[in-house]
């Protein structure tokens, strides 16, 4: 399973790269445990990025779906970005 991962803006300086690619064995990875990954690579976390950011999957705001609990399927694209305003 192949889940790919999309950085923008401040994630793109931590991250060094704009996206990347993560490949599982099994089926029904969460966001939780994508995350995980996330924290021991790039020390990105979950907590934060959802108190001050925005997580999508496919284009959907995680909190139209099931949040951290939401399962992924092969192909599916996570983005990470800052909460963004303006005036």
């Amino acid at each position: 399973m192949k889940i790919k991962v999309k950085y923008f803006l401040n994630f793109k300086k931590i991250t060094g790269c704009s996206d990347e690619e993560f490949f599982f064995k099994n089926n029904g990875v969460s966001v939780k445990d994508l995350f995980k990954i996330l924290c021991d690579k790039h020390q990105i976390e979950y907590e934060e990025i959802a108190s001050k950011g925005i997580i999508m999957v496919n284009n959907r705001s995680i909190n139209q779906l099931k949040k951290e609990n939401t399962i992924l399927n092969d192909g599916d694209k996570l983005i990470i970005m800052p909460m963004i305003s303006g005036g």
